[in-house]
């Protein structure tokens, strides 16, 4: 289910709920709580054995648990009104040609939309972080980005961390590896040649330096420009070595703003890895 967009799976959940409950309520004249109760097992006894097979994060079945939940709850709630007015109606025997009044009370349906609205901004923002943002809702709903136009800098300040849903072993693992590092000391120094800009090709350059501040060559360079908010615009690049101990080569951007770099520098059985930011600039001259 994570290959479907979250909105759509809660969409269908949820109108599968309203016709459902409906149907036993008005069609078969169920009682409206035990039409709410049978309509949530239905609809979870769909959508748990669905949501173990293509298992997609607690978050989204958190999500998708409340939503269907609350349908069935909701509608329950909300007719609830109706049952009590029809019971009351049948005790003291009156006749039920009366004007009709609203099958719903307005407060418990209020309360209804308020927790359906906050699922719909959560699903949202769980989709986001999910997904990212594409670059057409980026400029739709977020403020142009605003650029120093001072020196560009690109900033290193150490080892990768392990922001990543690594397995415990796999956490262990990176631990020692960041230990190693620290030990090892390389350093890197350097970057872009000159002021990045959208869509221009731009010189990015390091240099590394071991401990003693010698030069280390031979060894194969990668560079991953991520975009955090569009991971479709991630960019991957192996840098050449043109003279010892520098790796660099002529880099594209098509995206402005904050991009995340990451350095992978491999000699022989020793692996380096740092974490570094950088800004690229919307202004085309």
């Amino acid at each position: 289910m994570e290959n479907y967009s979250l909105l759509t799976t809660l969409g269908v959940g949820v109108l599968a709920s309203f016709v459902l409950f409906f149907l036993l309520y008005l069609g078969l004249k169920w009682n409206n709580k035990l039409a709410a109760l049978v309509t949530i097992l239905i609809v979870m006894g769909i959508y748990i054995p669905l949501a173990a097979t293509h298992w997609a994060g607690v978050d989204v079945f958190a999500i998708h648990f409340a939503f269907y939940v609350m349908s069935g709850y909701g509608l329950g709630i909300i007719t609830s009104h109706r049952s009590h007015r029809q019971r009351l109606e049948i005790k003291l025997g009156q006749s039920t040609e009366q004007p009709k009044k609203a099958w719903f009370h307005w407060a418990p349906a209020i309360i209804v939309v308020f927790f359906l609205t906050l699922a719909v901004v959560d699903s949202i923002i769980i989709t986001l972080a999910n997904k990212g943002a594409s670059s057409e809702f980026m400029a739709r709903f977020l403020p142009d980005p605003r650029f120093s136009t001072g020196a560009v800098t690109s900033v290193f300040p150490g080892p990768v961390p392990n922001n990543f849903k690594e397995k415990y072993a796999q956490f262990n693992q990176h631990l020692d590896q960041l230990e190693v590092q620290k030990e090892r000391g390389w350093q890197i120094k350097n970057g872009w040649q000159q002021t990045p800009r959208m869509g221009k090709p731009t010189v990015f350059s390091i240099s590394v330096l071991d401990k003693a501040g010698q030069p280390i060559t031979g060894a194969k360079v990668e560079v991953s420009f991520l975009r955090l908010a569009d991971k479709t615009k991630d960019k991957h690049f192996t840098l050449p070595e043109s003279t010892l101990g520098t790796y660099g080569q002529s880099v594209q951007l098509d995206e402005p703003g904050s991009w995340t770099i990451v350095l992978r520098i491999q000699r022989g059985d020793e692996i380096h890895e740092v974490k570094g930011t950088t800004q690229v600039s919307a202004l085309t001259g």
